[in-house]
């Protein structure tokens, strides 16, 4: 962790620039959701965001660690993989794209391993272990020649793999070490003086610099969110108070929650208390943008039927990623808290908004799109009544 007196970091153009191509992936992967989901496409949405949100956490996190020795190059080499991986989002059922996208995870994997090499030197991050292991990709490798049946159940065999080497795998300097002296003795006939064993250097992540990348990627999101409801907008021949009303609602829903994630917590997420296991909170940041990301999908259709019933598929979507949202919300912050008082205060202000988009996905009825949104907005606001740290009123 970074000493308190060491000036604090903040994101550097050459992250800034790389965050450009997660804004390409998002809307590519969002549009995924918009002509009407389904349980496939949910499914592939969760697969495909998986990925491509793997894929921008190796870079962040070797950008994090190494800071101002960053290469450029590796930056823009990942740039170009992850585009390919958002082009090939669209068309993703076709065998060409769908192994195109997997071929290049792969490799993006495999370059992300690479850059812990440092010369003759290998850094070893306890925070981040998958830098160390590249199983969670073998699945992935497979699935190029695998049946076209069996794609999908390799895919997302390879993110078990990965979340489970992040939550399980505890590495150290000695365990590297020693694999690192297998490996070489199996291959190169063990050490001597022409192989030299690497060098290893362990680090931690700069806990408040990741959580400003983390923060920035949400930001990226709910932008999605914006621009999902300005082109729907735009495309209704007819602007009545209804269209008004129902996009009103949903900018100000996008608001609230940028205020939430961003302003009022860290790494992405309301009342978390800076201090939380990082490997854990980003797995939630996993689950937490796409479930925003999907909102985001859910809000434009939204928009499209401001003059009528939303369609019920529509509806579950919006009200599902909504409480994701905040159930990944409290799954990231319970931990972290200190006291009853703490843990009370965001139980009574969270679990509601779960709970009332829940009940808006199960209700039988259709609804109107806009009564919908300013539910789904209620429910936010009420999730924006507490806040740690912020005494509670009492009588």
């Amino acid at each position: 962790m970074v000493d308190a007196a060491e000036p604090e970091r903040h994101a550097g153009w050459n992250e800034l620039f790389f965050d450009l191509i997660a804004v390409a992936g998002v809307g590519q992967l969002a549009h995924l959701l918009h002509a009407g989901p389904g349980w496939g496409a949910v499914g592939l949405y969760g697969l495909l965001v998986g990925a491509f949100w793997l894929s921008w956490a190796c870079f962040t996190v070797y950008g994090d660690v190494v800071a101002e020795r960053t290469s450029s190059f590796a930056l823009f080499v990942a740039m170009a993989g992850m585009a390919v991986m958002a082009a090939a989002v669209e068309g993703v059922h076709e065998e060409a794209r769908a192994n195109a996208f997997a071929l290049v995870y792969v490799l993006l994997r495999w370059y992300a391993g690479r850059l812990w090499r440092q010369g003759r030197s290998l850094l070893v991050v306890p925070d981040w272990p998958i830098a160390q292991y590249g199983a969670g990709a073998v699945p992935w490798l497979v699935s190029v020649v695998a049946p076209d049946g069996w794609r999908y159940w390799l895919w997302g065999a390879g993110l078990l793999v990965d979340a489970l080497l992040l939550l399980a795998v505890r590495e150290d300097g000695e365990r590297v070490a020693s694999r690192w002296a297998a490996r070489r003795e199996r291959h190169q006939g063990g050490p001597g003086p022409d192989r030299p064993a690497p060098e290893l250097r362990e680090a931690g992540v700069d806990a408040a610099h990741l959580g400003e990348r983390l923060g920035l990627f949400m930001v990226i999101v709910l932008g999605e969110g914006v621009v999902q409801v300005i082109r729907a907008a735009s495309d209704q021949q007819h602007w009545d108070v209804r269209l008004a009303w129902t996009g009103l609602a949903a900018m100000t829903l996008l608001a609230s929650l940028s205020v939430l994630s961003v302003r009022r917590g860290a790494a992405a997420f309301p009342q978390l208390v800076a201090g939380g296991r990082p490997r854990w909170v980003m797995l939630c940041h996993a689950a937490g943008s796409a479930a925003l990301a999907a909102l985001a999908a859910g809000l434009g259709r939204a928009v499209e039927h401001a003059d009528g019933t939303l369609p019920d598929d529509t509806r579950r979507l919006l009200c599902a990623a909504l409480a994701g949202y905040f159930a990944v919300t409290l799954a990231a912050v319970l931990p972290t808290l200190d006291g009853p008082g703490q843990v009370r205060g965001v139980l009574v202000h969270t679990v509601p908004a779960v709970l009332l988009s829940l009940l808006l996905a199960l209700l039988p009825v259709s609804l109107a799109a806009g009564p919908v949104v300013l539910l789904l907005l209620l429910a936010t606001l009420w999730a924006r009544g507490y806040r740690v740290g912020r005494p509670e009123r009492r009588g």
